[in-house]
């Protein structure tokens, strides 16, 4: 059996297993109103973190917010109890805010949570490190986005989740919205696919590129070839993305492109068939904090939730597959000027290297040491 075979093979059999973790049977359920709270650690809370500004501000709804306000009301069943950061400053920051035990070690919430949000991004190249024991000792974990830099990466990590049994999630927030699985019911309507074309609102690439992930989330992840162009590494006004999708018996080939760019709206999609036209759309904009935390960040800490009540968001293979197919347009941009790239050719050990986002010195200056 090659390596990738058994990689694969090890993976699968997390699949099941990941779905009852150390909560235990009774714990995969709904949270009733007179059960404790979920105890929650969080890391990563520095630069481009979503928790100091609008992910605490749901969980701890009652507590004291970011500068622009709480939710207003508890809304979830769980709560942050301890944080680590590779700066300890900002950790620090974090903790007082919220009242928190700040911890000294990155593996120091081990035994004390009941799950782990990796809240930063500057920390993925990293994760597999830092998630590890978490990952073994079976913690529900939340992935941060866009989950590794390397086939070997994510492999690792999920190696580490199967191991364990844990349940995880790894996505970005447009694969929570309900806009996805009212267009896939509107598929229908469509009859046979002839182009698919999407557009997102995104001034800052990667890191606010969610609508990659959302794309597969709606036509699936059965993408033959990936290709990028965008401006520049990071703060990109102009990204191009295109998926080529293979077909089946009863659908051809077909392409989805994704612009990101500063249109108006959150993000627009419009699938264009032989028998008529279906689009989506979510505006950016709300009148109130409040709404835009309901609207757009909620969906996913309430699967946040139902993760670290012992429940698989997806199954691992998935988390692979998004991850490979983000890899191979990265691929497309650095190595191959924009030209499609199959998936599946991209080797195991190369890795994304762009400013910002390729180490953190930081967490070199920690001790930690570097994976």
């Amino acid at each position: 059996m090659s390596e990738l075979t058994s990689r694969r093979a090890f993976m699968a059999g997390g699949v099941v297993a990941g779905a009852t973790s150390m909560l235990g049977s009774a714990a995969a359920q709904a949270p009733q109103s007179s059960a404790r709270k979920l105890k929650i650690g969080v890391i990563g809370v520095g630069k481009w973190s979503f928790m100091t500004y609008c992910w605490s501000d749901i969980i701890e709804g009652s507590k004291p917010g970011s500068s622009r306000g709480n939710f207003g009301m508890p809304f979830l069943n769980m709560e942050i109890t301890h944080v680590w950061d590779p700066d300890p400053a900002a950790a620090q920051k974090f903790a007082e805010q919220l009242d928190i035990v700040r911890v000294n070690k990155f593996d120091d919430m081990l035994g004390k949570i009941d799950g782990l949000i990796f809240a930063g991004m500057v920390d993925v190249p990293y994760m597999k490190t830092l998630a590890k024991p978490y990952l073994e000792a079976g913690i529900p974990t939340y992935l941060s986005r866009p989950f590794a830099y390397s086939l070997r990466d994510i492999d690792d990590i999920l190696e580490s989740a199967a191991k364990g049994n844990a349940p995880i999630i790894a996505t970005a927030k447009f694969e929570h919205y309900r806009e996805i699985p009212a267009l896939r019911n509107k598929l229908k309507n469509v009859g046979t696919i002839k182009m698919v074309q999407a557009a997102a609102h995104t001034v800052d690439f990667p890191m606010h590129f969610h609508i990659q992930f959302m794309m597969l989330k709606i036509l699936g992840y059965d993408v033959k070839r990936v290709s990028l162009f965008y401006e520049q590494a990071t703060k990109s006004r102009y990204v191009h993305e295109t998926y080529l999708y293979p077909g089946n018996d009863t659908q051809p080939p077909y392409i989805c492109t994704i612009d990101g760019s500063e249109i108006p709206d959150s993000f627009h999609i419009r699938v264009v068939g032989d028998q008529g036209i279906e689009t989506a759309s979510m505006p950016r904009g709300y009148d109130t904090w409040q709404e835009s935390l309901l609207h757009r960040y909620a969906p996913q800490v309430i699967d946040m939730q139902r993760t670290f009540y012992g429940q698989n968001f997806e199954p691992y293979d998935i988390v692979r597959k998004k991850t490979e197919i983000y890899l191979t347009a990265f691929y497309s941009a650095l190595e191959r000027g924009g030209a499609p790239v199959d998936v599946g050719s991209v080797p195991a050990d190369w890795r994304v290297r762009t400013p910002d986002i390729d180490t953190s010195p930081t967490f070199q200056a920690s001790g930690t040491g570097k994976a």
